[in-house]
């Protein structure tokens, strides 16, 4: 740190220094940035150190820093002073001589004293772009210079300035580079020179943004002064980002008189304002302000038309537009004036009346007056606006199976206007995918006023119409125009809803392994579930579940009443090889709870090692289950609570009393690369009474996105990374493990269609690339290629010809050895390359939907800035990554392995301890 001195004073023939302790000074001198050295003569050092002023030694506009005793010496306090020719500049770090001509100005703000300066009066002169402004320290005798500085780039710029009676006026008229430039004066105080920044001096208007004047354009650029905030602030901007920063001094609803309407090629609305002071103003805009978030964007292309303003609303101008409904603003800027306001017709009725309705392929568009006359935009899909047009509500009133293989469904209609149902059909809850079954026995009566109901039937042909998952429930509808639109059926009568609530399976239709059911969604709506039938689900284990639930009422008083009983269990009970198994095989091997039970499928591959391994593994369905599943009072998982009995079905006992209790999500992997609603508290498939996480990156994210308190969260590390331990080097072929997860958007559908997929082109194609061939028998690699469960049904269909690769399936593969013997892994978005990075091993991310991933899924992290390995978006760049991996002999890179301490808090294989102590204590 070096030592601080003080300056006393200034003078023609010497400068005076407080004396740096009782030391004797043996030399002073100034050194140059380059080096070049200037001694300096001591003329006394008894009481205070004062040396000869050096000017004449020094070359103009050159920084010099004191030297005393061959250290470089820095101020006690920032300054800046100087007189006859020569000025110094100090603060914490140096003390800077520089010789000047004319009047002084500092070379580096820090080593200035800087403050605000208070202004009361301030006023803009737009003919002559000046601002006068009135401080009762600011002379004509005192003040150096007015000038701006760029917050961004700190560039600053000075500004001609007079004097007249007690007010300065500035020249604002000089071009500014673009940007935000705070105005500041250099005066002298004393024998100091100061520099303050011109701040809001009027009490009643702290912190409060408010517009000065409209300086005008410069190029591309227009300017203007504001407060903002405090700070006075001069804007040198593009018009679109001029009109988002600058704030709007008066805001009043802006009047029309007329509305034109042009419903051609040049569609849009011509408007005449009763205002001429907006049609006058030298800078004017419409702007659409989101009514649901308050965004606002320009319309570029807004335009004067025979004295009026049109506003074109083309595909090309709405595009920055979402669907929402917006309110149309208009805002002038005029001299001394900022305002903005909503645009009012001016009508002798409230009445809602529509002026623009029209279509695209993407979306439809209305434009209308609101019941106050002010004008707004509705953009949104054509069902949407078809319901806001013609006042359409649904509601579910029944269904029933018929014959065994279908369903009649009456839905009652209340509508406005001359529109006529056709139908009642059943569509596919996709992105990519287009399925309907309709009625073709629809029957329409009028109820009574506006009321109407629709009655219709279908039959299924489970060989055509066979495709899971979701099916809506829509009527379709035609207008007199031949207008004709899909509306979904968003309500349902309470009865219905107790109905299809009661018993999923009493309410299906079925085969011997299909199954078509309605069932009550998130939404409180009605809609059916279509799906492959579980080997379970028969009238038999509906008859066990029931009468395990009197057994356990009449044992629940004596028996279960003291038991604390725990369930783990994984992906549909069917799997011991993820955080669930790992965790309830630590408190089972180390007896830390009794009553500690673990469910697993009989048929699951993992059944027969782990049955011998403990006796509190429970066969799933078997009557203990059901006795268990009443009976526990706490669920432990990696997946969702659902799991442990079935992801699809939540009516019924069963789902009922899983719903009820506590919860502790181990969670299946880190939370960062897909987003996930399911999961969020009071929502889907969420709720969890504590969720487990591997760092504060992770706890962050679960607590902003999911909403779970910081105490509802555990930052401890995975189970499953404590039986993690890297096995690569033990093998004699380096194995790649090729791990994609899967894609909502494709969940279930039909081999031929999934055969069609960019997801199989691309993963089949770098599979049997003969590249890939040369380089795995180059090196003597093995790749081992295993599809996510949830695709399972799909691996018939990679057909491969190399003995390098294999092909695993689910419930054929211990996940976590495959993890522990690669050398590298291959993923997109896939949670379980965690995993591999725990152990400080790479990861290639294959993204080639990468935009289609973000569209229909997102991530919380930034993939192009925040992954753990390279991303390759092509089959090509994969190879390359791939072979140059292979050439490093698989070590991950340094810029990863800095990664590794950050998105790690634990690295140890204490991780099932740490989260047993935190369930203890979850009440």
């Amino acid at each position: 740190m070096r030592e601080r001195i003080k300056l006393v004073s200034v003078q023609d023939e010497t400068i005076v220094f407080e004396k740096p302790r009782k030391s004797i000074i043996n030399n002073v001198f100034l050194l140059n940035e380059k080096k070049n050295k200037v001694d300096i003569e001591i003329i006394s050092q008894i009481d205070n150190l004062i040396l000869k002023n050096p000017v004449e030694n020094l070359e103009e506009g050159i920084n010099y820093f004191l030297w005393i005793n061959n250290h470089q010496k820095a101020s006690e306090e920032s300054l800046l002073t100087g007189m006859n020719g020569i000025s110094i500049e100090g603060d914490t770090n140096a003390i800077v001589f520089r010789k000047h001509s004319g009047d002084l100005f500092p070379s580096n703000s820090e080593h200035i004293l800087e403050g605000d300066m208070p202004t009361q009066i301030v006023d803009f002169e737009e003919n002559n772009s000046s601002l006068n402004i009135f401080n009762q320290i600011l002379t004509k005798m005192n003040v150096k210079s007015f000038f701006a500085v760029n917050e961004e780039t700190e560039e600053k710029k000075e500004f001609p300035f007079s004097f007249a009676e007690d007010t300065v006026s500035i020249d604002l008229s000089e071009s500014l580079p673009r940007g935000h430039w705070q105005l500041k004066v250099l005066y002298t105080f004393n024998s100091l020179y100061l520099i303050d920044t011109i701040v809001e001096g009027d009490p009643a208007h702290y912190n409060k943004s408010s517009f000065i004047g409209y300086i005008g354009k410069h190029g591309e650029n227009h300017q203007g002064i504001y407060f903002k905030g405090n700070r006075l602030v001069i804007s040198s901007l593009l018009v679109e980002d001029f009109f988002k920063e600058i704030p709007v001094d008066e805001r009043e609803d802006i009047l029309v008189d007329q509305v034109i309407v042009h419903d051609t090629a040049k569609r849009g609305i011509e408007l005449h304002i009763v205002d001429e002071q907006f049609l006058l103003s030298k800078l004017k805009e419409i702007i659409f302000v989101s009514r649901k978030r308050k965004k606002r964007v320009r319309i570029t292309t807004v335009k004067l038309m025979n004295g009026n303003i049109f506003v074109p609303l083309t595909s090309e101008t709405l595009q920055e537009v979402s669907n929402n409904r917006w309110d149309l603003e208009g805002w002038f800027v005029n001299g001394k004036q900022s305002r903005a306001g909503r645009l009012q017709v001016v009508r002798a009725t409230n009445k809602k009346l529509t002026y623009l309705n029209f279509s695209t392929d993407d979306y439809t568009t209305m434009v209308y007056t609101t019941m106050n006359n002010y004008i707004a935009i509705l953009k949104s899909s054509g069902s949407f606006i078809f319901k806001e047009r013609y006042k359409i509500k649904t509601k579910m009133l029944n269904i029933v199976k018929k014959d065994k293989d279908g369903f009649s469904m009456t839905v009652q209609v209340k509508k406005v206007g001359n529109v006529t149902i056709k139908n009642i059909l059943l569509k596919l809850r996709s992105h990519d995918t287009i399925k309907m079954i309709e009625t073709g026995d629809t029957e329409v009566k009028h109820i009574q006023n506006h009321s109407y109901s629709a009655h219709g039937s279908f039959s299924m042909d489970w060989g055509k119409k066979f495709f899971p998952l979701y099916w809506d429930i829509f009527i379709t509808v035609v207008d007199e125009e031949g207008n004709e639109e899909r509306i979904k059926v968003t309500d349902a009568t309470s009865k219905l809803k107790k109905q299809v609530n009661k018993d999923y399976f009493k309410n299906a239709i079925y085969t011997k392994d299909k199954i078509l059911y309605p069932y009550v969604t998130l939404k409180n709506d009605i809609a059916f579930m279509m799906r492959d039938r579980e080997y379970y689900e028969n009238k038999k284990n509906k008859l066990k579940e029931k009468l395990a639930y009197v057994i356990y009422l009449a044992m629940k008083p004596f028996y279960y009443r003291n038991k604390d009983i725990w369930l783990g269990f994984e992906k549909f009970s069917a799997t011991a090889q993820d955080n669930g198994y790992a965790f309830f095989q630590y408190v089972d091997k180390n007896k830390l709870h009794d009553n500690f039970y673990f469910i697993l499928d009989k048929h699951s591959s993992d059944y027969e090692e782990v049955r011998k391994q403990s006796n509190k593994v429970v066969p799933f369905m078997s009557f203990k289950y059901l006795l268990l599943i009443y009976a526990s009072n706490l669920l432990v998982s990696s997946e969702n609570k659902r799991h442990v009995y079935n992801l699809r079905i939540k009516s019924g006992i069963v789902p009922k009393k899983i719903a009820s209790k506590q919860s502790v999500f181990l969670q299946h992997g880190v939370t960062a690369l897909k987003q996930s609603n399911v999961f969020k508290k009071a929502k889907g498939r969420g709720n969890f009474s504590l969720v487990i996480a591997t760092s504060e990156l992770e706890e962050e994210i679960i607590n902003q996105n999911w909403k779970y308190e910081l105490n509802e969260i555990a930052v401890t590390g995975f189970s499953r990374w404590d039986k993690l331990f890297d096995k690569s080097q033990d093998r004699k072929h380096k194995k790649i493990f090729v791990m994609p997860t899967w894609r909502t958007w494709m969940e279930d559908m039909p081999k031929e269609d999934f055969k069609r997929t960019d997801y199989y082109d691309n993963y089949i194609n770098f599979l049997n690339s003969k590249d890939l061939e040369v380089t795995l028998k180059k090196h003597d690699l093995q790749l081992v290629f295993f599809l996510h469960p949830k695709f399972k049904q799909y691996i018939s269909e990679f057909k491969l010809d190399s003995e390098h690769i294999s092909l695993k399936e689910f419930q054929n593969i211990k996940v976590n050895e495959e993890i522990m013997e690669a050398s590298l892994m291959i993923s997109d978005y896939s949670s379980v390359t965690w995993d591999m990075f725990f152990m400080k091993k790479p990861v290639l991310f294959y993204q080639f939907d990468y935009e289609k991933y973000e569209r229909y899924e997102g991530s919380y992290i930034d993939m192009a800035t925040q992954l753990f390995g390279e991303r390759a978006l092509n089959k090509q760049e994969l190879i390359q990554l791939v072979q140059e991996y292979a050439e490093n002999g698989f070590q991950l890179k340094p810029r990863y392995e800095k990664l590794h301490g950050e998105y790690f808090k634990y690295v140890d294989h204490n991780n099932s301890q740490r989260i047993f102590d935190v369930i203890k204590n979850l009440k």
